[in-house]
This record gives C-alpha cells, structure tokens and sequence, in this order.
C-alpha cells in the first residue's frame, strides 16, 4: 500500500491559510508596524473600559520605578497593580506595551537586559530598571 508521506509532504497552497496578496517573507518594517498597532489596539480598548487609563498607567509605573532600584519585568509591575485595588485594570496586560515605550522615550526606564517571564514559560522578556 502506498500512503503519503505526512512528514515530508508538500503543503497543499490551500492549508497555508495565507491570502493570495500576503508575502511570505515580512520586513522588520512591517513587523514593526504590526506590533505598534497591536499595541494601540490594546491601549484603545483599556481606554474604553477606564478613560485615561494610559495616563493613569503611566503614573503608577513612575510610582513603581520610584519604589523599586532593582531591574524588573513587565510582570513584576502589572502583578503589582493587581494588588492595588485603585488601579483600573485593563482588558489585557498587552496594554502596558505602550507604556514602556513611552517610559523609555521620556527617560523613566532603560533596557537592563533580558530576563524570564514567569506567566509565558519562561520566555526571554526586556528587563528593564530606572534610568
């Protein structure tokens, strides 16, 4: 009997689940822009949920910096906002992306290195410390 090889089998265009415009190969332009709308995606949904949530978000990161000499990740800051039941949460931790950009543009934190999520199986994630 002569079954297909599954292993080695070439992917029928159909199971690629790609659209016929979509290139396979994706800039680090494009991989940029995606990621900065995800970002505002997830920034605009937790201001609908709680206005000024950005604002809000911002101060409360300064708060922790302030407290904190130690490097730490993302994690640490909103694992610590969760306990603090004045903090409006939003729909998803993705929105604290675009708060560390702004933390970084205004000079609030810097880059420390790498160091491990605890939620994403320990996954490498920015380390971050006041700046």
């Amino acid at each position: 009997m002569n079954q297909p090889d599954m292993f080695h089998a070439a992917p029928s265009p159909n199971s690629l689940n790609r659209s016929e415009k979509s290139d396979p190969v994706v800039t680090i332009g494009a991989a940029r822009a995606a990621r900065d709308e995800g970002m505002q995606r997830a920034v605009d949904h937790a201001e609908i949920e709680s206005p000024d949530w950005a604002q809000h978000a911002y101060e409360w990161l300064e708060l922790f910096v302030a407290a904190h000499a130690e490097p730490f990740i993302s994690e640490d800051v909103s694992d610590a906002s969760k306990l603090d039941s004045s903090f409006p949460q939003p729909p998803t931790d993705r929105a604290w992306g675009s708060i560390y950009r702004s933390a970084v543009k205004r000079g609030l934190i810097r880059l420390a290195g790498t160091g491990r999520s605890r939620r994403r199986h320990a996954s490498i994630c920015p380390l971050w410390i006041r700046a």
